[in-house]
């Protein structure tokens, strides 16, 4: 049986990590509500932007395509992968999901571009070759961070360097419960942007466009790939906070039963070393008495 000294260590002990990860819950918390709040805050801008880009497309003119909808026919088309992972662990099985839902979806020839340290280095570990260099850095949700990964996808599907483009991030289905998803960034299709949205009309309705519908497509549809990839990380960053705060929540409530079976093994121990002591204590008094007689 442990003594009631290395007791009492493991318990304090137990009560500092449970201040850590009381603490990153309350941090978690709070990071989760201003990401909610800055995705409510731009969700209106982008959302007018897709609506936009469904009253262009109509006009758009089937000959020649444009290079956003090009699908080229090839029996292996060079796809990337676009990977939302959390700079941080401790978010319970978050990260791992993403990885595995990752290796199902894609081929060994395929490559990644992993945005966050933690799914970074899952993939480097599995093959070097694999992984684009590490560029965007950390996973916090900024206008800038996903303009410049826009540019880059863009720049890489038009140059020809990349056939199919697709994004991977964790959506939240629930307060409780995230999953990850797959959409196809480039090329778009040319479907999805077709339905009329509602409240604005026929879509094939007179709108006036300048100079024409092609340059403004071609100005819109960057703005409304920005608005789908900083949409992706405020959402996997959200999902991320919220994972963090269950298991930082779990751990914590783990932490106190253990202090609780802790403290009832210290107790007893302590009690038994009284005891002992003052068995001891009798027997020694009564020996001396018997003595003396």
């Amino acid at each position: 049986m442990p003594s009631s000294k290395l007791l009492k260590e493991r318990i304090e002990s137990i009560q500092d990590t449970m201040k850590i990860t009381n603490a990153m819950y309350l941090i978690s918390s709070s990071k989760l509500r201003k990401a909610r709040k800055n995705y409510q805050n731009v969700q209106p801008y982008f959302s007018r932007m897709r609506d936009t880009i469904s009253r262009v497309v109509p006009h758009l003119p089937e000959e020649p395509v444009h290079p956003f909808f090009h699908e080229r026919e090839k029996e292996n088309p060079r796809r990337a992968y676009l990977v939302l992972t959390a700079d941080k662990g401790m978010a319970g099985a978050y990260n791992q999901n993403v990885i595995k839902f990752l290796k199902e979806q894609a081929d060994e020839n395929d490559r990644f571009y992993v945005i966050g340290q933690v799914g970074y280095r899952a993939l480097l570990h599995k093959d070097p070759r694999l992984v684009e260099e590490f560029q965007y850095g950390a996973t916090a949700p900024t206008l800038q961070r996903a303009r410049d990964i826009t540019v880059d996808a863009i720049e890489d599907f038009k140059s020809g360097k990349l056939d199919e483009i697709y994004l991977i991030y964790t959506k939240i289905q629930n307060a409780l419960t995230s999953e990850p998803v797959m959409v196809r960034l480039l090329p778009l299709d040319r479907e999805h942007l077709q339905p009329a949205p509602k409240g604005l009309g026929d879509p094939k309705g007179e709108v006036e466009m300048m100079p024409d519908a092609w340059t403004v497509f071609e100005q819109t549809a960057p703005i409304y790939m920005h608005g789908m990839i900083f949409g992706a990380m405020t959402e996997s960053f959200c999902a991320e906070q919220s994972a963090r705060m269950t298991a930082m929540d779990s751990a914590t409530k783990s932490a106190n039963d253990m202090i609780r079976e802790l403290q009832l093994e210290y107790n007893r121990t302590r009690q038994g070393s009284i005891t002992q002591e003052i068995t001891e204590i009798i027997g020694g008094a009564a020996a001396v008495q018997d003595q003396t007689e």
